[in-house]
């Protein structure tokens, strides 16, 4: 090939590769302007839900349309179930108790000898416990006089606001004598439960406290102090589940009644251990969480040596209010009937009643309707005469959230009323994303 002939095809050979750069640039900037558009994207659900993605645009030979709008973003989550909380351990102080009676106060111008009562114990504040009550003052009857009277325990106190016990009561005095009247003080009353404290956000509720003892009567003709309510629980805080509420505490015991130290019919009392102090009340559930369990009623007293009737067990507590209602609290049975020893005839007393069942606590609203709590059982028998308690009612069913299927009644405890049905809830609003509308075509070119 000739020089000549060599330049000719240089030439043609940059023509041939500008010609197809042209072409490839043509093509683009026609597939640029064919180009489908794209949607906006949707809304977020109502709860953390995700938008959906915008909708495909039209094809066209010159300029696509606009794609459709995404649709709605459907339903978020429910929240995380919130952790357990943590109770504190309450703490005493002993600076709250009261003080004790003072003894054998001898008066010459009556030939008598006395005591002071104790003094009532301080409430506690938060977290510590109730102070006890100071026992009272006894009396010891000398040959020459005629008449020893002894004085009352003090009343223990109030539990103080996170779940503190109750002071314990103080204990009556005795009395003796020789060749008179000797009168046994009377038991103090046993403090409330403090109330537990209220859960932060998803955390339950703390327990109330329990309710003191009832002080045991006096040696002579005293009866025994009541026992102490126990404390209602805390309600659990609000959260994506909130946990149980605190359950109520148990009531304290009453007091045994005082001995008559006599077997002569003619001086014997009639005694009466006192009643068990009523359970607390279950603590209302978290949002979504479970009310607490009532507590149980407390035992009653027995009875005194001669004649005296055992004291009545305390009533259950209500369940607490929740999601699902807690259960009510059992009654709790009666006490013994008092002994008897005479040289004749003495008839022992009667045994006490067992103590009403607490009723179920009522569903929650939100979510699905929770299922009321059965009620509990009635107390036992535990004497001749004792009357067994009522049983408590079921509880009622709450009202279903969105989506929610309404709760169920409560299931009725052996005797007790069916709990009634909850309303159905309404339909939530929103769905699942769906696709955009596909965009127009565009014009020819």
């Amino acid at each position: 090939m000739c020089r000549l002939q060599q330049r000719r095809h240089r030439r043609s050979r940059r023509r041939q590769r500008r010609q197809r750069r042209t072409d490839r640039q043509r093509r683009g900037r026609r597939q640029r302007r064919c180009r489908r558009g794209r949607g906006n994207r949707g809304n977020g659900g109502w709860l953390y839900g995700s938008g959906g993605d915008g909708g495909t645009g039209g094809n066209a030979l010159v300029a696509g349309g606009t794609g459709g709008n995404g649709g709605a973003g459907g339903h978020g989550g429910s929240g995380l179930a919130g952790n357990s909380g943590v109770n504190p351990t309450p703490t005493h102080d002993t600076a709250l108790n009261g003080a004790d009676g003072d003894s054998n106060i001898y008066d010459a111008a009556t030939n008598t000898v006395s005591a002071t009562p104790g003094t009532d114990g301080t409430p506690g504040g938060a977290g510590v416990t109730g102070g006890n009550g100071g026992a009272g003052g006894s009396a010891s009857q000398p040959v020459t006089s005629l008449t020893a009277t002894a004085s009352d325990g003090g009343n223990g106190a109030q539990g103080g606001q996170g779940g503190a016990d109750g002071g314990t009561s103080g204990v009556a005095g005795v009395a003796a004598s020789y060749n008179g009247v000797a009168i046994g003080g009377n038991g103090g009353n046993g403090g409330t439960g403090g109330t537990g404290g209220t859960g932060t956000d998803g955390l339950a509720g703390s327990g109330g406290g329990s309710g003191g003892a009832g002080g045991r009567g006096g040696w002579l003709i005293g009866n025994g102090g009541a026992g102490g309510a126990g404390g209602a629980g805390g309600a659990g805080g609000a959260g994506g589940a909130g946990d149980a509420g605190g359950n109520g505490a148990i009531g304290g015991d009453g007091g045994a009644a005082g001995f008559t130290g006599s077997n002569n019919d003619s001086a014997a009392s009639t005694l009466y251990g006192a009643h068990g102090g009523t359970g607390g009340d279950g603590g209302a559930g978290g949002t979504g969480g479970h009310g607490g369990a009532g507590g149980d009623g407390g035992a009653g007293g027995d009875g005194g040596w001669l004649i005296g009737d055992g004291g009545a067990g305390g009533q259950g507590g209500v369940g607490g209010m929740g999601g699902t209602g807690g259960a009510g609290g059992s009654g709790v049975a009666g006490a013994h009937s008092g002994n008897a020893t005479s040289a004749v005839a003495a008839f022992g007393g009667d045994g006490g009643a067992g103590g009403d069942a607490g009723h179920g606590g009522t569903g929650g609203d939100g979510g699905n309707g929770g299922q009321g709590a059965s009620g509990g059982r009635g107390g036992l028998l535990s004497g001749a005469q004792g009357v067994t308690g009522t049983v408590g009612d079921g509880g009622t069913g709450g009202d279903g959230g969105l989506h929610g299927a309404f709760g169920a009644g409560g299931d009725p405890g052996t005797g007790g009323g069916q709990g009634s049905d909850g309303n159905r809830g309404a339909d939530g609003l929103g769905g699942p994303a769906f696709d955009g509308a596909r965009g127009a075509d565009g014009n020819p070119g």
